[in-house]
């Protein structure tokens, strides 16, 4: 459960940051390529993802739903990009001025289902940046792209120190 907003957008900048540095590892010239046709490029994909970012925060703000057109922002990756930060701004500077209270307030979905508690849309915007994020990851291994760096801490990394102390300790 979400109960700080600036907590919030304090871990939101942390996963943020991540996706970034996956979205800085597509070769611009690949802005507008498609594993195979009807799936959406990696400029549609950040611009997908700002425009949500938009979307949920709009939810918790404002209750109400709202999606941006994107589609231009998609015709060169520097288009895309400027898109991306500046919507994802827009949206953290709707949450920012918010009091904490308005976490616990019910929002309304659009699925017929009874309304939300406003921080669950906060919990949509951050698996909408780690889908995407995964997604770009796997576009990237699709192009031959190396993949940055999440972590210094691997499951290989642990199993090395494990083996080195279990060594040093013998």
């Amino acid at each position: 459960m979400i109960t700080d907003l600036e907590e919030f957008i304090k871990y939101f900048h942390g996963q943020r940051r991540r996706t970034q540095w996956v979205v800085d590892a597509v070769p611009q010239e690949k802005a507008d390529w498609r594993p195979w046709p009807g799936e959406p490029s990696p400029a549609e994909i950040i611009c997908r993802l700002a425009a949500g970012h938009l979307m949920y925060a709009t939810v918790v703000a404002h209750d109400y739903w709202f999606v941006e057109d994107y589609e231009e922002a998609t015709a060169t990756w520097e288009h895309a990009l400027n898109y991306f930060h500046a919507k994802t701004e827009e949206a953290l500077d709707l949450l920012r001025p918010l009091p904490n209270s308005v976490l616990k307030e019910k929002r309304r979905k659009l699925d017929g289902n009874p309304p939300a508690a406003a921080w669950r849309f906060l919990m949509a915007m951050l698996d909408h940046e780690i889908s995407s994020r995964s997604l770009l990851s796997t576009y990237l291994m699709l192009l031959n792209v190396r993949q940055p760096r999440m972590s210094s801490l691997t499951i290989e990394a642990v199993r090395a120190a494990l083996k080195e102390d279990r060594t040093a300790s013998q």
